[in-house]
């Protein structure tokens, strides 16, 4: 499905900044532009991080964003660049703190740190997923002798501590799929690293990097938040996602009222619509869930079926 529906995470998402403009740029700088552009992504649409790093950038010359020409901007002219993105107020000064640390003669020599533990204590802004996310696709430094050598630029090597990146998109999606379940005791929430280390122990260490871009280009497409295109998911019908009835209830009742069925026309096995003795329409809702056997995909674990109904 991910195939057939190009998303935006595919080709605005940080993995996929630094372009080949930026790949001539030295290694230092393009590992900037990826924690920046992650740090600017919280809270906002990868279609605004994408334009904000390029304005940032287009206010270089050459087009490389460095740690000196961020300072160098005032912070009403940076808050102006990334106004686009939520929160821009904040991550300005996050941008100059980070800019402040990795100037040359800072206190980090100018090198990002290369562990999540690091990453996230050192740099304000940087959560646990940016910091899963930097690692991924950050590249490597080359050693001091080589600093100043054009070497190809490889991405670090996959790492059990990298972890599986999990964000709106992932939290959201594999609850959906019943991937992950809340805890027994209250508060029964799931939090993103409740759902990472759920995810970890059923995702193979060699798919943590691509399951976030999967599921977030899932999440961007056809299953979002406020619309679901259930007719064009592959899984619709299989009882693997719970929110399925809810996208065939809209579905549904739009295809109603474009054909002017009558009243008590059933319209789908989840939605019964009678007609009571006034004439007005009433929706009978009965969600039903099978019985779904993914043991394999959850280490063991195996659900029962639950019935609801509501009037």
């Amino acid at each position: 499905m991910r195939e057939r529906v190009p998303a935006p995470v595919d080709t605005m998402g940080c993995h996929v900044l630094p372009d080949e403009i930026v790949r001539t740029n030295s290694i230092a700088s393009q590992n900037l532009q990826i924690l920046i552009s992650l740090l600017l992504s919280s809270q906002t649409k990868d279609q605004y991080t994408f334009a904000a790093v390029q304005s940032l950038r287009a206010n270089f010359h050459p087009h490389e964003i460095t740690p000196e020409r961020i300072l160098s901007l005032s912070d009403q002219t940076l808050d102006s660049i990334i106004r686009g993105v939520g929160f821009h107020a904040k991550k300005t000064v996050y941008m100059k703190q980070i800019a402040g640390m990795l100037v040359n003669g800072g206190e980090l020599g100018g090198r990002i740190p290369t562990t999540l533990d690091a990453l996230v204590k050192t740099f304000p802004g940087i959560g646990p997923k940016m910091g899963i996310l930097y690692l991924q696709n950050a590249k490597q430094y080359p050693n001091e002798s080589d600093a100043d050598k054009k070497e190809a630029y490889q991405d670090l090597d996959p790492n059990e501590e990298f972890g599986l990146a999990v964000d709106t998109h992932v939290l959201r999606l594999t609850q959906q799929f019943r991937l992950v379940i809340p805890p027994a005791r209250r508060p029964a929430m799931v939090t993103p690293e409740l759902a990472r280390a759920q995810l970890e122990q059923i995702v193979p260490k060699e798919q943590w990097k691509e399951t976030n871009p999967l599921l977030v280009g899932f999440g961007q497409t056809i299953c979002g938040a406020r619309s679901k295109m259930c007719g064009e998911c592959a899984i619709a019908g299989t009882g693997l996602c719970k929110a399925e009835v809810r996208g065939k209830a809209k579905s549904s009742a739009k295809k109603r009222k474009a054909e002017n069925t009558i009243a008590s026309e059933t319209v789908s096995t989840d939605i019964a619509v009678a007609a009571d003795d006034s004439g007005d329409r009433r929706e009978n809702i009965v969600k039903q869930e099978d019985i779904v056997d993914i043991e394999e995909l959850v280490g063991g674990r195996r659900l029962r079926s639950r019935r609801t109904a509501a009037r």
